[in-house]
């Protein structure tokens, strides 16, 4: 069993118990997201949260584990226990919500700090001299410049969300036919590609602004 095995089987209980992704989410106390993320097979739910979700769903705590509802009729054995506990050890990708959550909470913090610690203009630009010091040349006021680099790095993040929601890597993998050919979902290839391109984009659209704002804080 994989987790695109299990998504699935919470996706059918879950609409069976006539639900929506929201009405489990509020019930568990997780996102709608998160319960988005389990039945598209990206993540498992966190250990503790398994028997609440049992619970919510009518199911024993074994039938969860083994994607299987002991009231309906079927053929198919049921998995072992020790199969899915194996399945949820392996699990260690990060959580990049969370991630994002940070970095915008540390941009923030980084604005309002520059914003008391560099009140009225800062400079924004220098020139080199001819004996290769740096002269300030541009200025704008602290009051903008800090709340222009927090609203950057909200659409940067949200940017990133995006592409993150709609399988960027999966996308970009289809437009090469040689890639498409060596790619399968969980070979070594897949997750090298995952993980660069996750950590362009913590670079790229996370982690480069707040270095922006700590530079300019600390050259002012």
């Amino acid at each position: 069993m994989d987790a695109k095995e299990f998504g699935a089987f919470l996706a059918q209980v879950r609409r069976e118990r006539n639900m929506t992704q929201a009405e489990l989410a509020q019930q568990l106390h997780v996102t709608d997201k998160a319960v988005s993320r389990w039945e598209r097979g990206i993540g498992l739910p966190d250990i503790n949260t398994l028997e609440p979700l049992a619970d919510v769903l009518g199911l024993t705590l074994a039938d969860l584990m083994h994607c299987h509802d002991s009231r309906q009729k079927d053929n198919n054995p049921p998995v072992p226990l020790e199969d899915f506990f194996t399945m949820l050890r392996r699990q260690h990708t990060v959580d990049w919500h969370s991630v994002r959550t940070a970095l915008l909470a540390l941009s923030i913090a980084l604005a309002l700090w520059g914003i008391f610690a560099c009140p009225g203009r800062l400079a924004v630009h220098w020139r080199t001299l001819s004996d290769g010091s740096l002269q300030a040349d541009g200025w704008m006021s602290s009051l903008v410049i800090f709340p222009l680099f927090a609203g950057f790095e909200f659409l940067s993040l949200e940017l990133w969300n995006n592409f993150e929601q709609t399988g960027y890597y999966r996308r970009w993998g289809e437009v090469n036919l040689i890639i498409i050919h060596a790619m399968s979902f969980g070979t070594p290839l897949t997750r090298l590609m995952r993980l660069v391109l996750d950590l362009l984009f913590f670079f790229c659209f996370g982690f480069l602004l707040p270095c922006c704002e700590a530079w300019l804080i600390l050259l002012n």
